[in-house]
C-alpha cells in the first residue's frame, strides 16, 4: 500500500510530482517541497482503489518561520479491505468467521531550506500491517531534495522513499522487502510563470523501484485564472496503470485558501479483459 499514490493533484499528473512538490501533497512524494508552504496547510484524501479496497490519508504541515525556513509535518495513510470470510477444506463455502486486513502508516517530517534554491527533508514513518491474527510493524525513512537551477523556472528534485528493514509476521516466516523507491525528476513552466493568472507546467521523472525495472512518469498541469486546474499524465512501463487525468479548483478568501481536486486513472486491459475498475481520487485541503 505504500506504493499507491496519495493526493488527487499529484496522481492526476501521472505521479510526475517529485520536482513540482510545491504544496502539502509533497509530504507523500518529496517533503523538501514543503518549504514552499508559507503558513499552515492541511489535506484529506480518499482513493477508491482496486478490488473494492479504499485508502484514506491526511496530512498537516506547519511553517515554523525560523531563520532557516524549517517546516514540520505529519501524515497518515490507511487502507481498508473488506473482511474476508474464512474457508476450510471441510467448509469451502465459508465458516462464518471473517478475517480483517488493515494497513497503516504514520509519518513525521522535517524540512529545511538551506538556500533560496535548495531544500532538503527527512521523514520517519511507522508502518503497520495486520492480517487476521498476524501483525507486523516497522520503521522507514523518506529523504527528499528540491533544487532550483536558476535556468528559467527549471527545478531538479530527488526522493528516496520507504528505506527500512525487511518485514515478516513471525520468526519462521519468510521476510519481504519494503518497497524502496528512488525518484529523480525535472519540472518547469513552459507557458507563463508560476503565480501568473494562467500558466502551464510540464514534469518528467525516472523511477527506480527495488522490485521492478526502471519506470517513467510524465505530467502536465494548466492553471487558468489561478482558479481552475486541468491535469494529465502518463506512467510508462506499468502492468496496469497508464494515463491519468485530473482537475481542481481553489479559492482564496481573507488569506485562507480552500481547494478540491479529483483524478481518474485509466487501467490497461489484460488480454482484452478489464480486470479492475479504474481508481478515483478526491482531495480536500487548504491553507491559512
Amino acid at each position: 500500500f505504500l506504493k499507491i499514490g496519495q493526493g488527487a493533484r499529484a496522481v492526476g499528473m501521472g505521479d510526475s510530482y517529485t520536482a513540482i512538490a510545491d504544496d502539502i501533497n509533497a509530504i507523500f512524494w518529496n517533503g523538501a517541497g514543503l518549504t514552499h508552504v508559507e503558513k499552515f496547510a492541511y489535506q484529506a484524501n480518499y482513493t477508491k482503489w482496486l478490488a473494492g479496497t479504499e485508502l484514506y490519508s491526511a496530512a498537516a504541515v506547519f511553517n515554523t518561520h525560523s531563520s532557516r525556513g524549517e517546516v514540520l509535518g505529519i501524515s497518515l495513510i490507511t487502507q481498508q479491505v473488506e473482511p474476508i470470510e474464512e474457508t476450510t477444506i471441510f467448509q469451502p463455502s465459508g465458516t462464518g468467521q471473517f478475517v480483517d486486513v488493515n494497513y497503516m502508516a504514520v509519518g513525521l517530517l522535517y524540512a529545511i531550506k538551506f538556500t533560496d534554491k535548495f531544500s532538503f527533508s527527512a521523514k520517519a514513518n511507522y508502518v503497520q500491517e495486520k492480517l487476521y491474527t498476524q501483525k507486523t510493524s516497522t520503521f522507514t525513512i523518506d529523504l527528499g531534495s528540491h533544487f532550483y537551477t536558476g535556468f528559467r523556472s527549471l527545478r531538479v528534485a530527488m526522493s528516496f522513499k520507504n528505506f527500512g528493514p525487511d518485514q515478516k509476521a513471525r520468526e519462521e516466516a519468510f521476510s519481504y522487502l519494503m518497497p524502496l523507491t528512488y525518484n529523480m525528476g525535472l519540472a518547469a513552466e513552459v507557458y507563463g510563470e508560476k503565480g501568473d493568472p494562467t500558466y502551464l507546467t510540464l514534469a518528467a521523472e525516472s523511477v527506480f523501484p527495488v522490485d521492478f525495472e526502471q519506470r517513467y512518469h510524465f505530467g502536465a498541469e494548466l492553471w487558468v485564472q489561478n482558479l481552475v486546474a486541468v491535469r494529465a499524465g502518463y506512467k510508462w512501463n506499468y502492468d496496469l496503470e497508464s494515463f491519468a487525468f485530473g482537475a481542481g479548483v481553489k479559492q482564496t478568501v481573507g488569506g485562507r485558501t480552500f481547494a478540491i481536486d479529483v483524478s481518474y486513472s485509466i487501467l490497461k486491459d489484460i488480454e482484452g479483459v478489464a480486470l479492475f475498475d479504474s481508481p478515483l481520487r478526491i482531495s480536500i485541503g487548504g491553507t491559512f
